[in-house]
């Protein structure tokens, strides 16, 4: 598999992306489909779904990731998380993808995984050029997401918090600077899977990011444009024992979308068994499906 290291510009930003090519293409082949993969809230391609991309790209697919911008190598403000600007950019790596020698520019996908997916469905919704969309485990309303994580007194403090920041920002111009797991609180599993990122006895990188990024995602709700999607095909997967995108917020949205359209369950799967390197059976089962479904529409 050839992977080469590329970027692009988006809102003047420069993006830093992965393209990963088909080991059987040729100079000269006949285009082929391109497949956009969009990684989670942390912004790291390279471990949330990595495997995923080499294996669709050993199935003949060129494959294509990126940061997002302030992610990474990506040009861009640090700790900040805007659904919107992140939005923009993967509209941007579609764009770029229609320059890349052997993909095909009409026959363009989009696999979004956690919060990925949210932007898969905003993405796919304003933009005619994903001629497929497959989502894993995915946020699709902010607000929602961000309260299914609290208790219901956690809920009222926090939204409290955001709003009461919101009014004093506007008028001193300055951030309030929070630890990112105080907006994506973390289940133990979520805890446990961030530390083992890391080599024993190092300490955990910063998690530095302003409280305005709860905000922004409090208004992002991709769930209510899911709909404009049809007559376009959509999977989406669900794992049943998710606390970090907790079932009612995955399956909400499915609930929205038109046909055709198709739902997959993982049993028995948290968050992060849906990636290989947790749980390979799920991974394998995200795979089958998700290249089967590109095969049929793709």
């Amino acid at each position: 598999m050839a992977d080469s290291e590329v970027s692009f510009f988006s809102d003047g930003l420069r993006i830093a992306g992965y393209l990963h090519q088909p080991p059987d293409w040729k100079d000269g082949d006949p285009p082929r489909p391109g497949i956009l993969v969009l990684s989670g809230y942390g912004g790291n391609p390279h471990f949330d779904c990595i495997h995923l991309v080499r294996r669709l790209c050993a199935d003949g697919w060129f494959v294509f990731t990126f940061d997002y911008r302030g992610h990474g190598r990506s040009e861009g403000i640090r700790g900040r998380h805007r659904p919107l600007e992140q939005a923009q950019d993967a509209f941007d790596a579609l764009s770029f993808m229609q320059t890349i020698p052997g993909i095909d520019p009409q026959r363009l996908g989009v696999f979004g995984t956690s919060f990925g997916g949210a932007h898969g469905i905003w993405v796919a919704a304003h933009d005619e050029r994903v001629k497929v969309l497959v989502t894993s485990a995915a946020v699709t309303n902010g607000e929602r997401w961000l309260r299914l994580l609290r208790r219901p007194w956690e809920w009222l403090e926090f939204r409290d918090r955001v709003d009461a920041d919101a009014r004093r920002r506007v008028r001193e111009g300055t951030p309030a600077i929070v630890q990112r797991g105080e907006i994506m609180l973390r289940d133990p599993d979520a805890l446990r899977t961030r530390a083992a990122q890391f080599p024993a006895g190092q300490p955990l990188p910063p998690e530095d990011i302003d409280l305005e990024s709860a905000e922004a995602c409090m208004r992002y709700r991709p769930e209510w444009v899911v709909d404009r999607i049809a007559p376009r095909p959509v999977l989406m997967f669900w794992a049943d024992r998710d606390a970090l995108v907790p079932v009612e917020e995955q399956l909400a949205c499915f609930e929205r979308c038109r046909e055709p359209r198709r739902l997959v369950r993982l049993p028995g799967a948290g968050h992060y068994d849906t990636y290989e390197f947790r749980n390979p059976a799920n991974a394998s089962i995200i795979h089958q499906e998700t290249a089967a479904w590109f095969r049929q529409h793709l």
